[in-house]
């Protein structure tokens, strides 16, 4: 088995054999290979959303392009009309808007739909629901700063305790969902017709490049070639905004950026999905210095190269949206009863010792054994070892 478009003797036909499996597989399900007509996509979208099928016979003499590309709004107003002779509601038509969408963007959406939720149910169950949650992170060391706090409530919130504390556990929240929506980014476009998610590397030299073990280091989506007007391997380093790549990072990157060009004659990228402008794009420098062949992107450039569709950044957005409304609705969590919950419960603590909200609070985040405020005297828990910090 080797890829379409590519000699037999290529060198990315040296990778495992399920990994090229996926790569032909996203040749063989892009959109202009599965569908050959914009009426047979809406005709699949109609029954996926259980919407009469005839109303994709207004679309017999509609190419299958730029039809399958269309943003929601321009679909419905294409459908509207035909739907309206049917009988069929404008929330029927929306409905079919978005299952269109969804079908330009993945061979299976009903699954990648549900892994979206599934993850981003884990992440709202960590969300702070009572005070321990928002004095003291994940690392001892990541404790609520008492001035910050004070700075919130009195600045923003008209000295109010409860609308500080709504800031700070938004804070928390807002963090966990920053994280969340990185790794989002990556699996979520690695899904879409067209893509693949590069695996996580596997051994102990994870840096290195190996057909095996870790074939494509550096990169988070792999195109394999998508027909003979595009018949090169290409991969991206995916990234939420410009200047995400800290330190040595872009060094880092721009060579295993290079490294990946030369191995596999393929083309590279580095993308940043928020941007507007390459104006101030703080890593595209190292990245280039390093690998000057690759391409930096950045807004809609990024996501046209990545899914292939002028829409791709709507298609990306839309899935999202399902997904986070789906699990406000199921989990119920509400910050504002979070934050008055919280609030009381700080308000109890410091009435029976006697303090107001602050002081309990920078009691608590600046007392403890002085023999482990103190390096001369702090030994570490860690493995028996005096702590070196």
């Amino acid at each position: 088995m080797t890829l379409e478009f590519l000699p037999a003797n290529h060198p990315i036909n040296r990778i495992r054999p399920e990994l090229l499996e996926r790569l032909r597989r996203a040749q063989l399900n892009l959109i202009t290979r599965q569908f050959g007509s914009a009426r047979e996509l809406c005709e699949q979208a109609c029954r996926e959303a259980g919407v009469d099928a005839r109303l994709a016979e207004s679309l017999r003499r509609e190419p299958l392009l730029p039809f399958a590309d269309l943003s929601r709004s321009s679909l419905i107003a294409k459908l509207l009309t035909a739907g309206a002779s049917l009988g069929l509601s404008q929330a029927a038509v929306s409905l079919v808007a978005e299952r269109v969408q969804l079908i330009r963007a993945f061979e299976d959406p009903a699954s990648v739909v549900e892994t979206v939720r599934k993850k981003v149910e884990l992440v709202v169950s960590k969300f702070p629901t009572k005070a321990a949650h928002i004095e003291q992170g994940t690392n001892p060391g990541d404790l609520l700063d008492p001035f910050i706090t004070a700075a919130t409530q009195e600045l923003m919130y008209g000295g109010s305790v409860q609308g500080a504390i709504e800031a700070t556990a938004s804070h928390k929240a807002m963090m966990m969902i920053e994280g969340l929506i990185g790794h989002l980014h990556e699996d979520v476009i690695g899904a879409m017709r067209g893509n693949v998610r590069v695996p996580e590397p596997r051994g102990v030299e994870q840096e290195e490049l190996d057909f095996v073990a870790n074939p494509f280091p550096g990169a988070d989506i792999a195109q394999p070639p998508w027909g003979e007007g595009q018949a090169k391997v290409r991969f991206h380093q995916v990234k939420s905004k410009t200047g995400s790549a800290k330190g040595g990072d872009a060094k880092r990157l721009g060579q295993q950026l290079k490294l990946l060009s030369k191995t596999y004659q393929a083309d590279v990228y580095y993308d940043a999905l928020i941007g507007k402008s390459l104006k101030g794009h703080r890593s595209k420098a190292g990245v280039l210095r390093e690998a000057p062949i690759a391409v930096v992107l950045v807004g809609q450039a990024a996501f046209l190269a990545l899914t292939g569709s002028a829409s791709g950044a709507e298609l990306l957005l839309r899935v999202y949206q399902s997904a986070f409304r789906d699990v406000a609705h199921s989990s119920g969590y509400s910050i504002g009863k979070i934050a008055g919950a919280i609030a009381a419960e700080f308000r109890s603590r410091a009435k029976s010792e006697g303090d107001d909200f602050l002081q309990l609070l920078l009691h608590d985040v600046t007392s403890g054994d002085p023999r482990e405020q103190d390096s001369r005297s702090y030994k570490s828990q860690g493995r028996g070892r005096k702590a070196a910090e």
